[in-house]
């Protein structure tokens, strides 16, 4: 799939890959989601969000609240307008 090069082609490109991300997170185990991540022996991956995030369920929950603040940000700067 290209790049969206409109507005409304990148509203239906984040549409579907939404629906593909909640279709294969809908598919998986309690296990399946809660499963450690160990990356300690990956000498390039050191940064915070290499210790912070735990799990998939971690991951989900950081990009929701990076959404909400983008959001956040949206709407504030079209109040300043």
């Amino acid at each position: 799939m290209s790049r969206p090069t409109t507005k409304n082609d990148l509203m239906t490109a984040a549409e579907q890959n939404y629906e593909k991300l909640n279709l294969l997170i809908s598919k998986m185990s309690e296990e399946e989601l809660n499963t450690p991540f160990d990356f300690s022996k990956d000498e390039k991956k050191k940064e915070a969000h290499w210790r912070r995030d735990k799990n998939l369920k971690d991951i989900l929950i950081h990009l929701y609240e990076g959404h909400r603040a983008m959001l956040r940000m949206f709407w504030g700067a079209l109040r300043m307008t």
